[in-house]
């Protein structure tokens, strides 16, 4: 398992996905009833997407950070860079409903597909496989509940440019958000990889 790190300049450029138009994918009864509630309650979709300055790692970020499980403490996050970088003043609440929510990262390399998502862990018992997961779209709260369908509903970014398109998949956790060189410089998050899908459509 590595751990890397990854500038919020970088992010900026390659992780500009915007998704506001996008279609949703998965009927709203097949979706669980935690995560229903969990997605009406937490505010991370009615963020603006700026480009540049507010891009889908910063949504995937902002909902991992206020609504994981996984986070056992907030001392790894920059709490007031986040408010003052990204305009987001993190809302953990102590009474608010989390869930086993991992960051997802997601390539395509050959068209330029870069993009930042979420993936909640329904089936503890088998976290290797891809079908352990849902995926959900942070700028939306569209809820995928396969493979297939994170496939599908991001196909309009290299499907027509590729003719065999494989997407990677990259289940990971946030470790930290933090400037580790001091003031002046730009935000780092440091993600840990756990688990690698390759998707291809079926």
């Amino acid at each position: 398992m590595m751990k890397f790190l990854f500038l919020l300049f970088f992010y900026s450029i390659a992780f500009a996905q915007n998704m506001d138009s996008m279609v949703k994918v998965s009927p709203k009864d097949k979706v669980p009833k935690d995560l229903s509630s969990l997605l009406k309650e937490d505010s991370t979709d009615e963020l603006t997407y700026i480009n540049g300055k507010f891009v889908c790692h910063n949504f995937a970020s902002t909902l991992y950070i206020q609504r994981s499980s996984l986070v056992s403490t907030l001392e790894d996050f920059d709490l007031d860079s986040i408010a003052t970088d990204w305009g987001v003043i993190v809302k953990r609440l102590g009474d608010t409903c989390k869930l086993p929510l991992y960051y997802v990262s997601l390539s395509q390399e050959e068209s330029g597909f870069y993009h930042a998502i979420n993936a909640l862990l329904v089936n503890p018992e088998k976290p290797d496989e891809i079908a352990s997961y849902i995926f959900i779209e942070p700028q939306s709260d569209d809820v995928m509940l396969t493979g297939e369908q994170v496939f599908k509903k991001y196909s309009r970014y290299y499907q027509n440019k590729i003719e065999k398109p494989v997407v990677k998949l990259k289940i990971s956790t946030l470790e930290s958000v933090k400037r580790y060189n001091g003031p002046g410089t730009v935000l780092q998050s440091s993600t840990k990889n756990l688990f690698e899908f390759e998707l291809n459509g079926k």
